[in-house]
């Protein structure tokens, strides 16, 4: 991740949950489904502990996620669990959110497993 002009920074221990689709809401609710909501409940938590305030204008998010194994999710679904858990605590309302760039990485072993978030201001 390369820039100095970053509004935030910050780093999300753990593995990284990708998003996963929630159907029949409050009758039953997936192990995957269950996993996706503490993880971005994890992110939010980790961004109001750096105090990480709301940005008002327009952002850009760049995010690396670091996986160890053979079983990884799709790199818009780790952007979504990441930006839901983001959604009112660094920006006001995810529509604010004009550029995105979300990469995958493999990490030799699971203490290394985490995310890392840049949020910027947009200049487009």
């Amino acid at each position: 991740m390369v820039g100095d002009d970053a509004l935030y920074r910050l780093v999300i221990p753990g593995r990284p949950v990708p998003a996963v689709r929630m159907t029949q809401r409050g009758k039953f609710v997936s192990s995957a489904a269950k996993r996706y909501l503490v993880y971005k409940n994890q992110v939010a938590w980790a961004a109001k502990q750096a105090r990480i305030r709301p940005v008002e204008g327009p952002v850009e998010v760049e995010g690396v996620v670091y996986i160890h194994g053979l079983r990884e999710g799709d790199a818009d679904n780790y952007a979504k669990t990441i930006l839901d858990g983001l959604n009112g605590v660094a920006w006001v309302d995810d529509r604010q959110v004009r550029r995105l760039i979300i990469e995958k990485r493999k990490v030799d072993t699971a203490a290394g497993e985490r995310a890392e978030i840049i949020i910027r201001s947009y200049r487009g």
